[in-house]
Parts: structure tokens; C-alpha cells; sequence
């Protein structure tokens, strides 16, 4: 969470006063507006494994002052081969029929040789914002087909045409991550991130208002390094080796006030000295949503 203290306001107002100019690519990236921000009641607080230790780099400068190292949380092998290989081919026929080509170009500029595509059917009511509505209402959540398996015992259908074969596997696998978090949390669908072995992401900070605390992505296919930099000072970083199976999230002061990017450029795709192969990369991402400054009740049309 932002501290509230006289220091880190005058930090954040610094932060959205001003453009800062990432290397010498004369990439620009617009800070978020200091009301903008979305801040959590308490801090997030999730904590990496320690087999995550290999896997994450801190700088000197981002430990001499004092940032947490809970901010960025990395959990190897959170997913199973098999789960891996279930969750790959079920992205790709996703992809394949809502963003059957790559992309070049996203519209800020921030992304190259990619595709996307997001899945509500694998997002349960309750995880929802309709969840919360519904809470704020006073209404209990409606009973959601995502709870239940997809075949019954005798291996027919369900009986809910809107459950895929593997739909209900899939909304097990990400209830985990979701139930990482507190309960009160409501949640976009998840998204799917297609990186070509020759795209990358440039850096930037994420636009405050499409998203609420926490930005994270379940990772497939292929390994990467991605580069975490304070928006003021980029000596103050973190990188992190991202492998299949693996799950990242960025939370509290790495959300807002440092830039995110997994690059081409060969020398910062190394780990340890030797180098991190270019290759496609899936990313199942999950965003929190950001709650109405009015409550969740403020949504209902009057």
C-alpha cells in the first residue's frame, strides 16, 4: 500500500508530474495521475517461495532503499507438466479463433509481434464484478456453471452448453491463483498473451484506470526475462527469470511506480551469463478490477 506519509506523497506527486525517458530509445511513458492510483486497504503481502531465490535480482539500489522484496512474488512450477499442456492447448484454440494473427503494433506503442484475446467463460461469478454487485445488493451470487466439473461421472455433458470440454479444469487451475488474494477482490477475465519469439514489450507503466492492485501472468511455452525499473531511478530494479509453470505477480509500489518490459536486446536476455533462447511465450494474465470510487452498488443503473 502507498504510505500516506508527507515523503511518499511528494514521490507520487513527482511521479505524475513528469515524463521519464527509458534508456536511449526515446521511449516516453505518461506517469498515472496520483488520484488515479488504486490503493489497497492493507498492503498485498504475498510471499515467493524459496525456490524462487535463483530466480529473481534485486539491485543494490532497490534494497538500500528500501523497497520490499514481497512486491514482485514469483511461484516456480505452479502448474503441473500436465496442467502446463492442458492450459497451452486450450490458449491456442482460443487464439486461434479470436486472434488468429499477430499483431505488430498495439495501440500505445508499448508491444510488438503479438496477439491477444480475453476469455470470460474461464472467470467464475464469484470471482467476478458481478460478484461484488451482487454482494453490495445484498443478493447471494448466483449458482455458476464454472464450479462444476465439465463431464459428468458418466462421461456425458454436464449439461451446461456454455461449458467447454476443459472449462471447468481450467477455472480449478486459476481459482488458486485467485485464491491467493482476499476474497473481496473482484477480477477481469483472464487474458491471453501471445508473444512471437521475435516480439517484446517495451517499457512502461500500466494505465490505472483499465485495472485495480495486482497484475500477474501464469507462464507458458517459453522462458523470458522481465525487467522491473523505477519510473525515477532506473538503477533501482528487479529482474526476474520467468519460466513455464511459473507465476509472477507485481503488486503495491512495483505496480504503479516502476516500468515493466521483457525485451529482445541479447544482453538483458541472459541469466548468470549465459543466454535466455528468444521463443514464443504465453501469458495467462490476471487483473484485478478497480472498484468504483462510489462502491460496486454505484454500477446498478438506478
Amino acid at each position: 500500500m502507498y504510505s500516506r506519509t508527507g515523503c511518499a506523497k511528494r514521490a507520487l506527486l513527482r511521479l505524475s508530474a513528469r515524463w521519464f525517458t527509458e534508456g536511449g530509445n526515446g521511449s516516453r511513458v505518461i506517469k498515472p495521475v496520483i488520484g488515479d492510483i488504486p490503493q489497497p486497504k492493507e498492503p498485498i503481502h504475498l510471499v515467493s517461495p524459496a525456490s524462487a531465490e535463483p530466480l529473481i535480482k534485486y539491485s543494490r539500489q532497490f534494497l538500500e532503499k528500501g523497497h520490499s522484496k514481497s512486491d514482485i512474488f514469483v511461484a516456480p512450477d505452479f502448474v503441473s507438466d500436465e496442467e502446463h499442456t492442458m492450459l497451452v492447448k486450450n490458449c491456442e484454440k482460443k487464439l486461434k479463433r479470436l486472434a488468429s494473427h499477430y499483431e505488430m503494433g498495439h495501440f500505445d506503442k508499448r508491444i510488438h509481434n503479438y496477439r491477444e484475446c480475453s476469455v470470460s467463460a474461464w472467470l467464475p461469478q464469484k470471482r467476478a464484478v458481478a460478484g461484488r454487485v451482487a454482494e453490495a445488493m445484498g443478493r447471494p451470487v448466483d449458482p455458476d456453471p464454472v464450479d462444476l466439473p465439465d463431464r459428468a461421472a458418466n462421461g456425458k455433458s454436464s449439461g451446461w452448453s456454455t461449458v467447454g470440454k476443459y472449462d471447468g479444469q481450467i477455472r480449478f487451475i486459476l481459482d488458486r491463483v485467485w485464491g491467493l488474494f482476499p476474497s473481496e477482490f473482484a477480477w477481469l477475465p483472464p487474458h491471453i498473451l501471445d508473444l512471437h519469439q521475435d516480439g517484446e514489450i517495451l517499457p512502461h507503466v500500466d494505465n490505472p484506470d483499465y485495472s485495480g492492485f495486482v497484475v500477474g501472468g501464469l507462464c507458458l511455452v517459453g522462458p523470458c526475462v522481465s525487467t522491473f525499473k523505477h519510473v525515477e531511478d532506473p538503477d533501482v530494479r528487479v529482474d526476474v527469470l520467468l519460466k513455464p509453470k511459473s507465476l509472477y505477480f507485481m503488486t503495491n509500489k512495483i505496480r504503479y511506480q516502476f516500468t515493466h518490459e521483457i525485451t529482445v536486446d541479447a544482453d538483458q536476455r541472459s541469466w548468470n551469463g549465459e543466454p535466455v533462447p528468444r521463443s514464443r511465450r504465453i501469458s495467462l494474465m490476471f487483473r484485478d478490477a478497480k472498484e468504483p470510487a462510489l462502491g460496486w452498488k454505484s454500477l446498478v443503473a438506478a
